[in-house]
């Protein structure tokens, strides 16, 4: 540990970002409690669940459309090289 370390309560970054999403998820979850417990909030955050899950479809769709562009363009790169060579 390095003085800085010390001087700063004497944990280092790993550790303090390791303790910061413990107590993140636990906030997290503490409140998911507290929405689903209520009937409306729960049908809330099932729909936002949903939305969610429809949006990370989308983007995966659009980065598997984005890499097949990327491997397009490296294979012209590719053989402009070959040709050149």
């Amino acid at each position: 540990m390095t003085d800085d370390q010390k001087k700063q309560g004497g944990m280092s970054p790993g550790a303090a970002a390791a303790v910061g999403a413990a107590v993140g998820a636990a906030a997290v979850g503490i409140a998911g409690m507290a929405a689903l417990a209520n009937k409306d909030s729960r049908k809330k955050v099932i729909n936002a669940i949903d939305d969610a899950k429809d949006k990370v479809g989308e983007i995966k769709e659009n980065v598997a459309d984005k890499i097949e562009e990327g491997k397009e363009k490296v294979a012209d790169v590719v053989d402009a090289v070959k040709d050149a060579v």
